[in-house]
């Protein structure tokens, strides 16, 4: 009997292949990346404008490192790279991907806002 752990496998990809899987990438839409990053004061909200035309609005009060900090600081975002959004006077970052999917800070800073969202 052999060990199913020396057992070796191989895989065939024809040019077809990748001539099929390089058309289907290029009929996806593009990534979304952000291009720029602006505080709102009067409705205390951090407003992304994204390479597809969208904006994502989100609270400022739910984004982890940022509960505490002052106009000067929340109004400093740098953008990397399209994902990285980060508030350096803050030592702040977080990921546009996590973003779009309502992930605010750790798994921590989440539970903790489920938390409150329940005792309020």
């Amino acid at each position: 009997m052999e060990d199913s752990a020396t057992e070796e496998w191989t895989v065939d990809i024809t040019d077809a292949d990748i001539e099929a899987a390089l058309e289907d990438a290029r009929t996806l839409p593009p990534e979304a990346q952000a291009v720029s990053g602006e505080y709102n004061r009067e409705l205390d909200l951090i407003i992304l404008r994204l390479n597809d035309g969208r904006r994502l609005v989100l609270p400022r009060e739910q984004m982890q490192g940022l509960q505490n900090a002052t106009e000067a600081q929340l109004a400093h975002i740098e953008i990397f790279g399209g994902t990285d959004i980060a508030w350096p006077d803050l030592d702040v970052d977080h990921n546009l991907r996590s973003l779009l999917v309502g992930r605010y800070g750790s798994e921590k800073w989440m539970q903790s806002l489920q938390n409150r969202d329940v005792a309020a």
